[in-house]
């Protein structure tokens, strides 16, 4: 288990209350070293390992009252974003590439509008999750992400919203969803293509190839994904329910804080708001 110096020992009880343990008896090492298995070879050969039901409903349910009640307070970001190769392709690609953009429409809340105390928080803390993530991930080491603004965040989509092709800038994401929408909102990505011949990346924007594949996300999943080396996108959103998805930020390095350029184009401010 990962160590938590710190941390009250009635962390570790309480996530393993928000866990799913009927699916997933993490704290059994036989059941454990199954699950890590298995979502250590869909990460090889997919890009991505989901856990369905994750969480328990009352877990759920808590996480998206909590969601719900702040969304209020959460920061518009409607944008057009460029093209951001990874990898060997950033060396390839074509000015053609370079020039296409793709829409960046969604709230994002700060990690320090959440309940510290709160089920969302209990659960990002838990030793059980980022153990688990580490080990699936093929990681030596996970530590919290101590910037106060950037450590837990939800984004809302509503309709008309999408997060159009991209690559991340980071390794992995480990996200949780809260709440789907009524239609859209897919997750559609395109693994291992940061070495793909450039042709290839304008197929999957154009809408025309076959490398691309849609991820089953249900509220209560999990989901780990190595975005660096996968093109990826969540659809456009309709109906008048929100999506909502919680993006567990984690680092191999103790102490990261993001830069004040992160915090200030991802949130529009670069400090925490007093309580």
């Amino acid at each position: 288990m990962i160590e938590a110096p710190g941390w009250p020992a009635e962390v570790s009880g309480a996530s393993m209350s928000i866990v799913n343990t009927a699916l997933y008896p993490l704290s059994d090492k036989t059941r454990r070293a199954e699950i890590v298995a298995n979502a250590a070879r869909q990460l090889d050969k997919d890009g991505a390992a989901a856990f369905p039901a994750f969480v328990t409903p009352e877990a759920l349910a808590d996480m998206v009252a909590e969601a719900s009640a702040r969304f209020d307070r959460a920061y518009r970001r409607d944008q057009r974003l460029g093209f951001n190769p990874q990898g060997p392709l950033a060396k390839v690609a074509d000015e053609a590439l370079l020039k296409r953009a793709s829409p960046y429409s969604m709230w994002i809340l700060g990690s320090d509008l959440l309940d510290d105390g709160g089920t969302l928080c209990t659960l990002y803390r838990s030793p059980e999750l980022m153990t688990l993530a580490q080990e699936a991930l093929g990681i030596a080491r996970l530590h919290v992400t101590v910037d106060p603004l950037i450590n837990v965040n939800v984004t809302y989509m509503g309709e008309g919203d999408q997060h159009g092709w991209h690559f991340d800038d980071n390794d992995f994401v480990v996200s949780l969803l809260l709440q789907a929408a009524e239609t859209g909102g897919a997750f559609e990505y395109a693994p291992e293509v940061d070495t793909a011949p450039v042709e290839d990346i304008h197929a999957i924007l154009d809408g025309n190839s076959s490398r691309t594949r849609l991820q089953k996300v249900e509220a209560g999943t999990l989901l780990l994904f190595r975005g660096r080396k996968a093109l990826h996108r969540v659809t456009e959103v309709a109906g008048g329910k929100h999506r909502i998805i919680a993006l567990l930020s984690y680092h191999t390095e103790p102490g990261f804080v993001y830069a004040d350029e992160v915090k200030k184009n991802g949130l529009g401010r670069i400090s925490a708001i007093a309580a």
